[in-house]
């Protein structure tokens, strides 16, 4: 395992599984197993203040992940994640923003390790349920029995910190069989539909025995899809709020120009 700053960007590489000796067991060819992972730390100024709730942005780390991953005939391909660490988001409270900001990169660098050694076979999406469900919760049990409680980790906070390793893993699944990721939530790749994940309310006629994401999706998606504009507490919405402050790139800032 390597570990280096360059600049103010942090980079961590997790040692790759060696081949599993895990029985085959059910699942489909297809299967895939996580064999390595690296993280990244990539820190972004916003151009304009984001004033939400009780807090305001003006900067974030995005966490980027590569995800490797291997089938059961050795073949190997990588895949990308990244997500926006919004700590304000996430984990509204209190508590220092730095402290909140401090954990969840901790919180990030844990799920990495957990993540190389997982070597659960499956489709990302079953993998992606067994994890939550053993290693994140155990992650989680892990960090906040070791933090003051103002510094324990909320569950949004832990779900957004492994957002990006899931969605890594998909990329990477996608890659190695040569098909868009969402093309393969179907019973061709899927071993497990919908009822092993849901569980319908017991007043329901809904049942998902047989029925897997793709027959709730829209496929090939949309090309073009209605824009929306998220208006922050501090932004100006006509020319007498505007404060000489604003950044002259060329971009709208007034909501009536956007």
């Amino acid at each position: 395992m390597s570990k280096y700053l360059a600049g103010s960007e942090l980079s961590e590489d997790f040692d790759t599984l060696p081949p599993s000796t895990q029985p085959v067991v059910g699942g489909r060819p297809t299967d895939v197993q996580v064999v390595g992972v690296s993280l990244y730390f990539l820190p972004i100024e916003t151009r304009v203040p984001l004033k939400f709730g009780a807090e305001t942005l003006t900067s974030v780390t995005c966490a980027r992940v590569c995800v490797r991953v291997r089938d059961r005939e050795g073949r190997t391909a990588e895949g990308w994640g990244e997500t926006p660490l919004n700590v304000q988001w996430v984990w509204p409270s209190p508590t220092p923003y730095r402290d909140r900001y401090d954990v969840t990169l901790k919180f990030c660098e844990r799920l990495a390790r957990r993540w190389a050694s997982f070597d659960r076979f499956g489709h990302p999406l079953e993998i992606g349920h067994s994890f939550q469900e053993s290693a994140l919760a155990e992650e989680m049990a892990s960090a906040r029995g070791a933090e003051p409680a103002k510094r324990q980790i909320p569950l949004l906070a832990a779900l957004l910190c492994c957002a990006p390793f899931d969605i890594a893993l998909y990329d990477a699944y996608g890659n190695l069989h040569g098909i868009p990721a969402l093309a393969a939530l179907n019973e061709t790749y899927c071993s497990s539909d919908l009822s092993c994940f849901l569980q319908p309310a017991t007043d329901s006629e809904v049942a998902f025995g047989g029925k897997y994401p793709a027959d709730y999706m829209v496929y090939p998606p949309a090309k073009s899809l209605a824009a929306w504009h998220l208006v922050g507490g501090l932004d100006p919405l006509s020319m007498d709020e505007l404060t000489g402050d604003e950044p002259d790139d060329g971009h709208p800032v007034l909501l009536s120009d956007w």
